[in-house]
């Protein structure tokens, strides 16, 4: 198990510095000169000379070649720095801090009402097939599956907020300014879900050793909960650990468009301003992220099935 984890480690290692570096050349090679875009963001078009934009280029170190840039960049990494956004001057690390709690609120609660509307569908659905819940959770996952998030939400923001004035379509605060993201993360991820669990429950149903335990005589309360669910929840948690990965990237088009004041919609005013030094720690924080949970989820998944092999051989307790 220590070799597989640590192929793991190595992996997730060149995946990142894959990732940062691929994203420091496109940020660089992209239209615009950024010290030109930060005298703009910070004196207004009529104040700005190219006298403050060489300064502004020497002080952020825009004026060294790209090599000496990324490298200095990665240095500062090494020491735990950041750097500072580009547009505020504010510590990236503490930037990020300060706007990730609103979207892990999000994602968390989205992966809860998830949870907790598609595990017991899916398995009533599994367990009754050919019922009308199985053939509504079929329609359902259909259609939440193929409407856009973007387009959800749009839909929702006209139908609630513009024309009945029911719910807040922006911003962060009472209880009602979560229902909209919610919505929008939730529906996208329910339907699917609820899929997930029908066919694996339905599959588990007709396993041989079911079918044993049943000769056995063994209460149907115990097959359920010992030999059907026990091993449901394999699959389910482990997709359900990549539905909360997804909910993180996905918060980037919700945040946006609900004005949520998260990652997602840094990462997005980071982009459009031209914060190298912003987008650059906030994909560095999102990808340590995600590969940290992915590591996670294979230990927990080792964990909970001793069946898995690991580097060619099987785990055993």
């Amino acid at each position: 198990m220590a070799g597989f984890f640590l192929k793991r480690l190595i992996n997730a290692v060149l995946v990142l510095v894959g990732v940062v570096t691929l994203t420091f050349c496109l940020m660089r090679f992209t239209d615009g000169d950024p010290a030109t875009i930060i005298a703009l963001d910070k004196y207004g078009s009529s104040l700005i000379s190219n006298t403050v934009i060489d300064r502004l280029a020497a002080e952020n170190g825009l004026c060294d070649p790209l090599p000496i840039q990324y490298l200095n960049w990665v240095r500062r990494v090494l020491a735990g720095d950041l750097g500072r956004s580009l547009r505020s001057d504010a510590p990236v690390w503490d930037e990020i801090m300060q706007r990730f709690p609103y979207t892990l609120q999000l994602a968390v609660l989205s992966i809860l009402l998830t949870s907790a509307i598609a595990i017991p569908l899916g398995i009533y659905a599994g367990v009754h097939q050919d019922s009308l819940v199985d053939r509504l959770t079929q329609w359902i996952a259909s259609i939440t599956v193929s409407v856009p998030d973007y387009y959800l939400a749009i839909v929702l923001i006209y139908g609630l907020t513009v024309k009945w004035t029911l719910l807040p379509s922006y911003g962060y605060g009472s209880v009602a300014h979560f229902v909209l993201p919610l919505a929008v993360l939730v529906s996208a991820r329910v339907g699917y879900t609820t899929r997930l669990v029908t066919s694996t429950t339905a599959d588990l149903m007709s396993a041989d050793y079911v079918a044993y335990a049943e000769l056995r005589g063994l209460p149907s309360y115990r097959i359920f909960f010992v030999h059907i669910l026990k091993n449901a929840l394999i699959p389910i948690v482990t997709h359900l650990s990549l539905q909360f990965l997804m909910a993180l990237e996905g918060s980037v088009i919700v945040e946006s468009i609900f004005a949520w004041p998260g990652i997602g919609k840094c990462l997005t005013d980071a982009v459009l301003g031209r914060d190298f030094t912003m987008i650059q720690g906030l994909v560095l924080f999102m990808g340590v992220l995600i590969v940290g949970m992915n590591v996670i989820v294979d230990f927990f998944y080792i964990l909970m099935d001793q069946r898995v092999q690991v580097a060619g051989t099987q785990v055993r307790s």
